[in-house]
């Protein structure tokens, strides 16, 4: 079976395309989970927001950060090629 070698560019490509998605993941976590929790220590956070709204935003936030980060993962596994 014949065996495909990846360019250079190729595999660059691949690795940018993985760092962008787990940067956005990062991104996507830092404004959705972090920021609220700080703004909830430092009394900034409106209180008309709902509790269900401080639970489900951040949680949502988190699991779409690390959706992100392990499509990134994923997207690494054509370097194996």
């Amino acid at each position: 079976m014949e065996e495909l070698v990846l360019s250079d560019a190729k595999r660059e490509r691949i690795k940018l395309r993985a760092t962008f998605l787990n940067n956005i993941g990062i991104g996507v976590m830092l404004i959705g989970v972090f920021t609220p929790i700080i703004r909830v220590v430092y009394g900034d956070m409106n209180l008309q927001i709902g509790p269900f709204w401080l639970v489900a935003a951040p949680t949502g936030c988190f699991l779409l950060g690390t959706a992100l980060h392990l499509a990134g993962g994923w997207i690494l596994r054509g370097l194996s090629k």
